[in-house]
């Protein structure tokens, strides 16, 4: 089910995304905490139109948002949190030469009771 979105600022150059969205499912993969690897989807894009703080520096940031289905305990949700952010400090395939990088993840909890998915092959 986890369901993952991938935002980084734009002036960070030559990002590998492919290498990074792979990195972090397998992080996640790894916890334990996910039944089957398909269950793990992730989508990543470049942000133009952002600003940190009142815009007058040389920060860029990596923003991964994780949402799951409600009922996980906080130490699960802390498990999961600290693989991606360690795979996020791991990874190096990309370029942001002068610039401070912030690099943040998010647990975002989605009830079970209205999430909906179904499986159609054709």
């Amino acid at each position: 089910m986890p369901q993952m979105f991938v935002d980084y600022s734009d002036n960070i150059q030559d990002m590998d995304k492919k290498a990074l969205m792979l990195g972090l499912n397998h992080a996640l993969f790894n916890t334990g905490l996910v039944g089957h690897e398909f269950d793990i989807k992730t989508r990543i894009q470049a942000v133009s139109d952002f600003m940190i703080g009142f815009g007058e520096n040389n920060q860029a940031f990596i923003f991964v948002r994780l949402q799951g289905l409600s009922g996980r305990t906080d130490e699960q949700k802390n498990r999961m949190t600290d693989a991606l952010l360690n795979c996020l400090q791991s990874f190096a395939a990309y370029t942001a030469k002068d610039l401070e990088l912030q690099l943040c993840v998010e647990f975002a909890e989605m009830p079970k009771e209205i999430y909906r998915k179904v499986k159609v092959k054709k």
